[in-house]
């Protein structure tokens, strides 16, 4: 081959793999930028027509394209989630406000309704003769996805509530007498130390709800944490508990976060979240103790505990992992202590406030022939109307669990009658649907002008204002323990006053007075995470103790 043949040769090889080269980068080119530019413009096309035709559905198509309420609320659940994380579990304010401009029916979201009229709330919370669901999501907000609380289906529900239905029995409570007189001597003798130290004032609150988790977690578990023995009563448990409940409306913001802050190990969470560090022991401890139960040898305490009973009970075993019980140990344990505790601290708050209240209270006391300076039975608290219409009037006033209480009816639409605007809703199957305790509660058209007063009065007056009362929700589902709540809580506030009067001047005998507590910024709620929580800077109830 010649020389020119040669180089004619090199400079066709140089041309070919310069085109190679210019293919590769051109195909490079077309792959990585054309392509992904393509793809982007084709993904983000789908996601506006996607948005697009869901918000024109919820706004134009839905079924509940009629019901009165905001725009925004109707088209997006993150209208919701700007009132409760935003800014601090605010939307039960905003709710209110939506009434007193819309009426007593209002969409609050793309698939709720919320009711503000008390002559409606037996149709949303049926005794018999519907199926009433949950949604799902509820068990992402509570905290506790396999509690019965979270339980989204009717039957379901039913079959764990039955479960634990003879644990809250007149009975079962009657023989928990024992433990319950033991720990109100335990907080009679705290006072008593508190009243002849340096500082007499207690915050009560911490007293109330250290009371209240170890009975409950004793009748839970056969034994507890003795928080009644600490000289902080264990505030910082019950602070990280706090701090849980503070994360609820991420969860139902966020799907999966709740799973992973359960699952989460001990030290991933204190890293990454060391408030919640506490609670973990806690959980953990529960845990052990639902492992232990079902281990245990001795089979003579069966039923002897609320745990024990569950394991005993006829559910069948995907109902008794460990990872239900533990949800379910953990919502007994937060609704037993935390819902006692706020009902006490806002009831001591009301009687000392309200020396008339209380001299009646003390009359009827006495009227009975309880000894002062005793603890009375149950039964003989059972006997003292006026002693039930103040703790009826104080969870009117001051629900324990504040948020929404939902509702879905699977198969039977809703059909209501608005007299504000005249129309005719009706709620199809599947709707979530809602009232709040607060706004009923305090409705003029039920409890009249003076709703916000505290007038146990009413309740002898009228008893048929409890067809109105939810404060314990209402229904098939309502509140399991609240027969024991009530019986516990009448025994505190009982024997509290049995010893203790109104300081009035008075240098005779023991005695209480509020310290510097108000009720909008310490008593009343400020803000909704499922418990009420008083204004930012609020030290709670605190009480001066003369002896």
């Amino acid at each position: 081959m010649s020389e020119t043949d040669l180089s004619t040769v090199g400079a066709l090889l140089q041309r070919t793999q310069s085109s190679l080269l210019n293919l590769q980068h051109d195909y490079q080119q077309y792959d990585v930028g054309a392509w992904l530019k393509a793809g982007l413009c084709l993904a983000l096309t789908l996601w506006l027509a996607q948005v697009i035709s869901v918000s024109f559905y919820r706004l134009y198509l839905s079924p509940l394209s009629r019901i009165p309420g905001p725009r925004l609320a109707a088209l997006t659940y993150l209208y919701e989630a700007y009132y409760e994380v935003w800014l601090g579990g605010q939307y039960f304010r905003q709710i209110a406000a939506m009434h007193e401009q819309y009426g007593p029916v209002v969409r609050i979201s793309p698939n709720e309704v919320h009711w503000n009229d008390p002559e409606f709330v037996d149709t949303i919370y049926p005794t018999v003769g519907r199926k009433t669901d949950k949604p799902a999501w509820i068990a992402q907000r509570t905290g506790t996805p396999f509690s019965i609380v979270s339980t989204p289906d009717h039957d379901l529900h039913r079959r764990r509530r039955n479960a634990l239905n003879s644990f809250f029995s007149a009975a079962s409570i009657r023989r928990l007498e024992v433990v319950l007189k033991e720990y109100v001597d335990k907080m009679l003798v705290r006072m008593e130390k508190v009243a002849n130290s340096e500082d007499p004032v207690l915050q009560f609150h911490n007293m109330f709800k250290a009371c209240a988790s170890d009975v409950i977690t004793i009748y839970a578990f056969g034994e507890c944490f003795g928080f009644m023995e600490l000289p902080d009563f264990g505030w910082s448990f019950f602070e990280s508990s706090d701090s849980f409940f503070f994360l609820t409306h991420l969860f139902f913001l966020i799907p999966g976060l709740v799973q992973l802050t359960q699952s989460a190990p001990g030290w991933l969470v204190r890293r990454i979240y060391p408030a919640l560090g506490e609670l973990k022991d806690r959980q953990d401890w529960w845990l052990k103790r639902v492992i232990d139960i079902r281990t245990s040898p001795n089979r003579d305490r069966v039923k002897s505990t609320i745990f024990e009973g569950i394991l005993d009970s006829s559910l069948p075993e995907s109902e008794k992992t460990n990872e239900r019980l533990a949800s379910e140990a953990q919502l007994v344990v937060f609704a037993g202590e935390g819902t006692v505790a706020y009902t006490l601290t806002c009831a001591l708050y009301h009687l000392l406030a309200s020396p008339a209240v209380l001299s009646k209270l003390k009359s009827e006391l006495l009227s009975a022939g309880l000894e002062p300076d005793s603890i009375p039975s149950i039964s003989q608290v059972d006997a003292l109307p006026y002693l039930s219409a103040v703790i009826q009037e104080v969870i009117r006033l001051h629900p324990g669990a504040m948020n929404r209480q939902v509702r879905i009816s699977p198969e039977v639409p809703i059909a209501y009658s608005s007299a504000f605007d005249g129309k005719e809703y009706v709620i199809p199957p599947g709707t979530v649907t809602s009232t709040s305790p607060l706004d009923i509660h305090l409705h003029p058209a039920a409890f009249g002008d003076d709703a916000y007063e505290f007038r146990p009065e009413r309740w002898i007056e009228n008893p048929k204002l409890s067809r109105y009362f939810i404060g314990f929700s209402k229904g098939s589902r309502n509140c399991v323990g609240m027969a024991l709540a009530r019986r516990e809580m009448a025994l505190i506030l009982a024997s509290i006053f049995l010893k203790y009067d109104l300081y009035r001047g008075q240098k005779v005998g023991p005695t209480l007075e509020l310290y510097e507590t108000e009720r909008a910024r310490d008593i009343d709620a400020n803000s909704d995470y499922i418990i009420p929580v008083p204004a930012k800077g609020s030290k709670g109830l605190r009480v001066k103790i003369r002896y």
